[in-house]
């Protein structure tokens, strides 16, 4: 009896081990975040948004997310670390907003000299969108990277399309939402606070196959959203 339940045991042990690779591998664990500390002469980057920034569902998450991306490409001038968290929202009084969770004081903290920040996509769902509530509290946000010490450049990222997949959009997105009223207000409360904007919408238009299930880029995606961030920062820089 003594080793049936150690059998038991020893395989529960397997496949919880297997069970949270599996997750780790494919960005579900969006609580864990690697960071970077950055040295002394290190230009630091703060990549701030939902599990788009984070990298859910991409394969091989920690070499294929975005900011990760990013941070190889551009070398080791730049310490680019990742502060998405999947399902958050700009919205205060949304079901899940950003500025509850311990990751976005991180991100303050990290005294950036740069940030990159994406929000809306689940702003748009029924029981969270209203759209006097998201240009407050998302220019709110704005404002307190804007007063930091550290002075960052701002860049404000149009959310990419999202796409149905089995004649839905999943997670209970809202396409119609996000395009026709969450995007405007994006690009409103960018141009009333002098930040510039960065949109994706252009860029994956149509483009179905680089996203894993239809909100979230893929690997092949991450890669075509970093090199438009980073083309952003080497047409400022030059």
């Amino acid at each position: 009896m003594v080793w049936i339940c150690v059998g038991i045991a020893a395989t529960a042990v397997v496949l919880a081990s297997i069970i949270v690779f599996a997750l780790y591998r494919f960005g579900l664990l969006s609580a864990y975040h690697p960071m970077k500390k950055a040295k002394d002469d290190q230009i630091k980057i703060a990549c701030v948004g939902d599990s788009i920034t984070y990298g859910c569902m991409v394969k091989n998450w920690r070499k294929n997310n975005y900011p990760t991306v990013l941070g190889k490409t551009l070398g080791d001038e730049y310490c680019v670390n990742n502060f998405g968290y999947t399902n958050r929202t700009a919205i205060k009084s949304a079901d899940f907003p950003l500025v509850n969770e311990k990751i976005y004081k991180q991100s303050l903290d990290f005294a950036p000299n740069i940030v990159f920040i994406l929000l809306g996509t689940n702003d748009s769902k029924a029981n969270n969108w209203d759209k006097d509530k998201f240009i407050k509290d998302y220019g709110e946000i704005i404002d307190s990277y804007l007063q930091l010490k550290s002075s960052p450049k701002l860049y404000m990222i149009i959310p990419p399309p999202v796409f149905e997949i089995g004649g839905k959009v999943l997670y209970k997105l809202r396409k119609d939402v996000i395009e026709n009223e969450i995007c405007p207000a994006v690009e409103f409360i960018a141009n009333s606070k002098g930040i510039e904007l960065i949109d994706m919408r252009e860029l994956f238009d149509g483009r179905k196959e680089l996203f894993s299930d239809g909100v979230h880029p893929n690997a092949q995606g991450c890669k075509i959203f970093a090199k438009k961030i980073f083309d952003v920062l080497r047409y400022n820089t030059i």
